[in-house]
C-alpha cells in the first residue's frame, strides 16, 4: 500500500512516475512475486522487485517511460546474463512491467474572451484540466466556463501568485490586451511550464518581445514561447483558431511536433500505388 500511496501523492504533485510490477517468475528470486516499486522522476525508488543490477535497469526502464509515455515488459535470464546474479534474479528469471503515470495536462487559459472561451473548452474535451485566469469577473467565473476546475478573476499579478503550474502544465496568453499580455508572459516564461503560446499578430509580439528585452527577461526565456500560436491552418474565427491552438498542444504533449504533415487525397494513393514505389505499395495495403 505504501508504494500505491505514492503514486497518488506523486500524481496529485503533478510529477511524473512509473510503476515496476513483477508479473511472472521461474525459479528463484529475491522478492515477493507480486513485488511492486514505484520510481519517481529523480529516479529515487519506494519498494523494491529485488535490488541487484537488474533493479538498476528497471529504474532506467521506468525513467524512459516517464519520458515517452510507453510501457515496457522487461526481461531478466540469469542464463542469458549471469552478470544479473548479483543480487536480483538468484538463478531464476521474470518478467518485470513498467507502466508510467503522468499528471493531467494543465491549461492556464490567460483570457476568457472569446478566443480564450472555445480553446478552453476544446482543450476540456481532449481531457486537459482548465483553469481560466482574467482581470475582469464577468469573462472568469463558474457560469461561463462550468467545465473549468479553478476560475480566478482579479489583477493579474495577484491571481499569478495563486498558481502552482508544473512541467505537464501549459500555459495560452489571449489576454484584452498587449500590456496585460506582456505583464502575463513576463511570469510564464519564468515558469517550469512545458508549453506557453501567445495569440497576437507579428507586429504585436515583436513589440512585447522588445519590451521584455529591454525589462531584463533573456532571449532564452523568450525561445520558448510559440507566437504566432497554433498550427498554420489558415485559422481565421476564434472556432478555428481553437483547433488550431489545441492541435498544436497535443501534438506537443504527445511529442509529434517533428511529423511532416503530409496532405494526401485519393487521387495522389492510386496515382503512387501505380508507380510501383515501396510507399506507394504500402499505400496501396492500406487502402485494401
Amino acid at each position: 500500500m505504501k508504494v500505491f500511496k505514492e503514486l497518488i501523492r506523486e500524481n496529485e504533485a503533478g510529477r511524473p512516475c512509473a510503476l515496476a510490477s513483477i508479473v511472472t517468475t521461474n525459479g528463484s528470486i529475491p522478492a515477493s512475486d507480486k513485488a511492486k516499486m514505484l520510481v519517481r522522476a529523480d529516479g529515487t525508488i519506494v519498494g523494491t522487485v529485488g535490488g541487484g543490477l537488474a533493479e538498476g535497469k528497471i529504474i532506467e526502464a521506468a525513467i524512459k517511460a516517464m519520458e515517452d509515455g510507453k510501457s515496457e515488459l522487461v526481461s531478466f535470464n540469469l542464463h542469458d546474463n549471469p552478470l544479473m546474479d548479483s543480487g536480483m534474479v538468484c538463478g531464476g528469471s521474470l518478467d518485470i512491467f513498467v507502466e508510467p503515470f503522468l499528471p493531467a495536462v494543465t491549461l492556464y487559459m490567460f483570457g476568457g474572451g472569446h478566443v480564450g472561451l472555445v480553446t478552453a473548452e476544446l482543450a476540456h474535451r481532449v481531457g486537459y484540466k482548465v483553469v481560466v485566469i482574467d482581470d475582469r469577473a464577468e469573462f472568469a467565473n463558474a457560469e461561463r466556463f462550468p467545465f473549468a476546475v479553478k476560475t480566478l478573476a482579479g489583477p493579474w499579478q495577484e491571481m499569478m501568485k495563486e498558481l502552482e503550474p508544473n512541467a505537464r502544465s501549459i500555459i495560452f496568453i489571449a489576454t484584452r490586451g498587449h500590456i496585460c499580455d506582456k505583464d502575463v508572459l513576463a511570469w510564464a516564461v519564468k515558469t517550469p511550464v512545458s508549453y506557453i503560446g501567445m495569440i497576437g499578430s507579428k507586429r504585436k509580439i515583436r513589440t512585447i518581445n522588445s519590451k521584455l528585452l529591454e525589462a531584463g527577461i533573456s532571449a532564452e526565456q523568450l525561445s520558448r514561447v510559440r507566437a504566432p500560436v497554433g498550427l498554420d491552418i489558415g485559422a481565421d474565427n476564434p472556432e478555428e483558431i481553437a483547433v488550431s491552438v489545441v492541435a498544436q498542444m497535443i501534438a506537443h504533449v504527445r511529442g509529434a511536433e517533428g511529423l511532416v504533415v503530409q496532405s494526401r487525397t485519393i487521387g495522389d494513393l492510386y496515382l503512387t500505388a501505380n508507380s510501383g514505389t515501396e510507399d506507394g505499395e504500402e499505400l496501396a495495403h492500406a487502402s485494401a
